[in-house]
């Protein structure tokens, strides 16, 4: 597996909100700017052609309707979205309200499959969807890709909860929101994800959904176990 880190960051810095390609043709949330974000780095989102989606914050999907209509205009125009089943209503919205005119067309034009299963095959990986609790924002979703023994999950947006340390015990890369210095009810910190490291040493936790202050403190600490990425850093799995 191939991970292409699109953004890192909160909504309220520099880096692009936390984002994940896997393999050239698949993304992990595609929040707002993310097209922009992928020409900048010399990829055509046009190749994109599956997406999953934790929860929908406007930081985790609202680039869907740039996405949607840019695939009008591609050659490949599957589109596969995998999300919770109020997915297709609130996307159907965001396209209405960013291109009102173009809805007909992109329902047309597109071959768009929704998939809300708790288990699915991606491209040869065995994939697990994982309630997590982001607050008040339900549900939230983290996915696990397996294939090859090798296990890697994505937590999405979330406090520390149950399915969190699931993730944890079984995955060998765990990209994790880790938002704060120390955790909330709607964001994990640092504090949580040294507690994990305790408890399930042999993951890599690769920090995610970072405030600069968090960034800064994670790079002086230097935890052995905790990659602090880059937008556009690639992780080879």
């Amino acid at each position: 597996m191939r991970i292409k880190v699109i953004g890192s960051g909160s909504m309220w810095n520099e880096h692009n909100s936390a984002s994940y390609m896997i393999d050239d043709n698949t993304l992990v949330d595609i929040p707002n700017g993310t097209c922009k974000n992928l020409f900048r780095m010399g990829i055509n989102p046009k190749i994109i052609d599956s997406i999953l989606i934790t929860h929908f914050h406007g930081d985790h999907f609202f680039d869907i309707p740039f996405y949607f209509l840019l695939k009008t205009k591609a050659d490949n125009k599957n589109i596969n979205i995998y999300c919770s089943k109020d997915g297709k209503r609130k996307n159907h919205n965001a396209i209405k309200l960013a291109f009102p005119n173009s809805v007909k067309d992109i329902n047309n034009d597109v071959n768009l499959k929704y998939c809300y299963n708790e288990d699915f095959s991606l491209n040869g990986y065995r994939v697990t969807k994982y309630l997590v609790d982001h607050g008040r924002m339900k549900p939230a979703y983290g996915y696990v890709f397996e294939s090859n023994n090798k296990k890697v999950g994505f937590t999405g947006d979330t406090s520390l909860c149950e399915n969190v340390e699931v993730m944890a015990s079984i995955c060998d890369y765990l990209f994790c929101d880790c938002m704060f210095i120390k955790g909330t009810d709607q964001h994990m910190g640092i504090d949580n994800i040294k507690m994990l490291i305790d408890k399930y040493p042999h993951c890599q936790y690769v920090v995610s959904h970072l405030e600069d202050n968090t960034r800064q403190v994670l790079k002086e600490e230097n935890i052995s176990n905790i990659i602090v990425p880059n937008d556009g850093d690639v992780i080879e799995v």
